[in-house]
C-alpha cells in the first residue's frame, strides 16, 4: 500500500540510490500492495472491491459502525504517514543540493552504546506508549520491492492490540481493534523519532505500521522480540502474536544490537499446536511452511511462506482484519502461560 508521500520519497531515494538502500534482487512485494495487482484481480475468486465484500459480511449496521471508526481514524493514519516524510525533508534536500550531510552527532556517536540513553529510551516507549522496542541492522532482503530506506539500522517496536476485541474475531470488533493500532502505533512512532530528534539531534525517520518501507515480522524477530508463528506473524513475550509492529531508521550504530535466537523454540511450539491452522477460516495457513527465498549470509534468515495470502486476504477484507489466528492462538489467550510453554519444548 503505497501513499502519495511514500511514493514520492521512495523515487527521490531511487534517483540518489547511492545514498540510500534499495530493494535487492530477492525483495518481496508488500502484502497490500499485491492485492491491487492486475495478476491478482485477474484471478478467480479475486475481491474486486473490498467495501462490497464488507457491507455484504457486514450488512448495513457494521458498514454504518466501521464507517464512523475509519472517518475518525483514516484522517490521523494519512497525517501520521505523511509526517514521516516531511520529516525528511531536509536531508532529502541536502542530499539532492549535494550539501554537506548532518549526521546523529559525533557526541552520541562515540558514547557507544549510549546505556543511558538505551534505557531513556525504553523508558519513554513504555511509559508515553506502551511500546516494546529492539535495535538492530535491517538486512537489504526484508526492504520490501520497488521501495527504499535511508538508513541501515533501526528501533523496531510492538504495540498490543487489546484481547477482548481480538477475541471476538472474526467479528468486526477486532478489524476496528486492528485499525485502531495501526492508527496509534503510526502516533506513538512519530512522538519517539521527533523525542530523539528534539532532545539528542539523532537522524531518524519513523515508518508507519501500515504499508510501510520493510517487511517488519522478521526484522522484529531478528531484533529479539518475539518468534514467528505458524501464521506468519510476531509472537511477542508479553502480548503474544497480539501486536503490531513499526521501525525507526537511524543513520548509525549508536546502540548494541538486541538481536537474539531466545525465542526460536516457538517455531516448535506452533508445529505441535496448530490452533491458527485448524480455525483459519479460509484454510489459509499451510501444515507446514515453504521456503520461498534462501539467503546465503549470515546476517539474514531465509524466508519462508506460512499462508496461502490469497486465500487469507479473503476473509481480512472482510471483516476489516479477520484476526482469527491471533484470537485462537494460546500465546494471545494468556501471554503469562509463556514461559511454561517455553519449558515443555526446551525441555522436550
Amino acid at each position: 500500500m503505497m501513499f502519495s508521500q511514500e511514493k514520492a520519497s521512495v523515487r527521490r531515494m531511487y534517483q540518489h540510490s547511492d545514498k540510500f538502500i534499495t530493494a535487492g534482487d530477492t525483495a518481496v512485494m508488500e502484502g497490500f500492495e499485491y492485492f491491487t495487482t492486475p495478476t491478482y484481480k485477474s484471478k478467480t475468486g479475486a475481491v474486486k472491491s473490498r467495501f462490497r465484500m464488507i457491507a455484504h459480511n457486514q450488512g448495513l449496521r457494521g458498514m454504518l459502525r466501521l464507517g464512523r471508526k475509519f472517518l475518525r481514524l483514516a484522517p490521523s493514519i494519512k497525517r501520521n504517514i505523511d509526517q514521516n516524510y516531511h520529516d525528511m525533508e531536509e536531508y532529502f534536500a541536502t542530499i539532492e543540493k549535494n550539501r554537506p550531510i548532518q549526521h546523529t552527532p559525533a557526541a552520541i556517536v562515540d558514547a557507544f552504546p549510549n546505556s543511558k540513553l538505551w534505557d531513556d529510551l525504553k523508558s519513554y516507549a513504555w511509559n508515553h506508549h506502551k511500546l516494546l522496542v529492539g535495535f538492530t541492522e535491517v538486512p537489504r532482503e526484508y526492504v520490501f520491492e520497488g521501495k527504499a530506506i535511508p538508513f541501515q539500522y533501526a528501533l523496531i517496536f510492538a504495540q498490543e492490540m487489546q484481547k477482548e476485541p481480538i477475541e471476538k474475531a472474526p467479528a468486526l470488533d477486532a478489524g476496528i481493534e486492528v485499525l485502531t493500532v495501526y492508527n496509534s502505533l503510526g502516533i506513538a512512532t512519530n512522538s519517539i523519532a521527533n523525542w530523539m530528534r528534539m532532545n539528542f539531534g539523532i537522524t531518524c525517520m519513523a515508518n508507519h505500521p501500515l504499508g510501510g518501507l520493510i517487511d517488519t515480522v522478521p526484522l522484529a524477530a531478528k531484533a529479539g522480540l518475539g518468534g514467528i508463528g505458524k501464521q506468519g506473524l510476531l509472537i511477542t513475550e508479553k502480548f503474544g502474536p497480539r501486536c503490531r509492529i513499526s521501525p525507526i531508521f537511524i543513520d548509525q550504530r549508536i546502540f548494541e544490537f538486541t538481536d537474539s535466537k531466545e525465542h526460536e523454540w516457538i517455531h516448535e511450539f506452533c508445529m505441535r499446536c496448530g490452533s491458527c491452522a485448524r480455525c483459519c477460516p479460509t484454510s489459509a495457513i499451510y501444515s507446514e511452511a515453504k521456503l520461498t527465498k534462501s539467503y546465503q549470509n549470515n546476517l539474514t534468515q531465509n524466508r519462508y511462506e506460512s499462508y496461502d495470502r490469497e486465500r487469507c486476504f479473503t476473509s481480512f477484507a472482510a471483516t476489516m482484519g479477520c484476526a482469527v489466528c491471533i484470537s485462537v492462538c494460546p500465546f494471545s489467550k494468556n501471554p503469562a502461560q509463556y514461559d511454561k510453554m517455553k519449558k515443555i519444548i526446551t525441555k522436550g
